[in-house]
């Protein structure tokens, strides 16, 4: 069995929020074999261009794929009443916390990648993880998304192993009872690595730190994809079940 938890219907803008965009998400989720698959878009389209009650819809109407309805909110430091606002907005599945920013530095996008050379790049890595740890609220967030997306150019500590700097951070997110999710759409990035790394992997095992698996499609071929190594990663961790969500409360299946 698998799931796929992390699914962007509309991308970043790339298509209209419409069923017939939607089933076709849903036609991959058939054809790579996936049983439960979560829509979570970004949060930045929220109020606009999401109509969340299409899920809904569509989930009435799909007997053998189970529709999960999500959504991805960004981290800001400072901005705890605007993410209480999208956290409450609508009776979500599930909610995925990202941290895709430090300050006002998009550190993944491609156009902003220059930053990097300005930055001691084992500090960098210890301020990315803080803010991730400092994102981990269970009022917020039921999953952590890509916990190691600062990796995505290819771009590692010096000093110390990346796991070495993430081990006692990992210890603090043990105690929120959130899940981690490994992703498999690093694997697509210049890192070429799936979020996060196996030695990561075995430290969540290591803290009893709950999995969910996701592709992190932003196109519908995408849904699914790596899937299987993603399972394979989880199970030489010594992971036995994954996480799944309905109305914000987790059960776990077996892998």
């Amino acid at each position: 069995m698998f799931i796929d938890y992390h699914v962007h219907a509309i991308g970043h803008d790339h298509r209209p929020h419409t069923a017939e965009n939607i089933e076709e998400y849903i036609r991959y989720a058939r054809e790579n074999k996936v049983d439960e698959l979560g829509f979570a878009d970004h949060d930045r389209y929220l109020f606009e261009k999401l109509d969340l009650s299409l899920y809904e819809e569509i989930r009435e109407k799909t007997k053998d794929v189970v529709i999960k309805i999500g959504i991805e909110i960004d981290y800001y430091p400072d901005q705890h009443e605007e993410i209480a606002k999208k956290v409450g907005y609508y009776d979500y599945d599930f909610i995925i916390g990202s941290v895709h920013y430090i300050g006002r530095w998009m550190f993944d996008s491609d156009k902003e990648r220059k930053e990097y050379k300005t930055w001691d790049h084992d500090k960098l890595y210890e301020k990315y993880i803080s803010l991730v740890t400092e994102s981990a609220r269970k009022d917020f967030y039921d999953i952590l998304g890509h916990i190691d997306l600062i990796k995505i150019f290819g771009i590692k500590p010096i000093k110390q192993r990346p796991e070495n700097i993430f081990a006692p951070y990992l210890k603090k997110i043990a105690k929120t009872d959130l899940v981690v999710e490994i992703n498999t759409n690093g694997l697509n990035k210049p890192v070429k690595e799936i979020y996060p790394s196996k030695e990561i992997v075995s430290l969540l095992y290591e803290n009893n730190i709950g999995i969910t698996l996701s592709s992190d499609a932003h196109h519908p071929e995408e849904v699914g994809r790596d899937l299987g190594l993603a399972l394979d990663m989880a199970k030489k961790a010594g992971y036995k079940k994954f996480a799944s969500f309905t109305k914000r409360n987790v059960s776990y299946i077996s892998l």
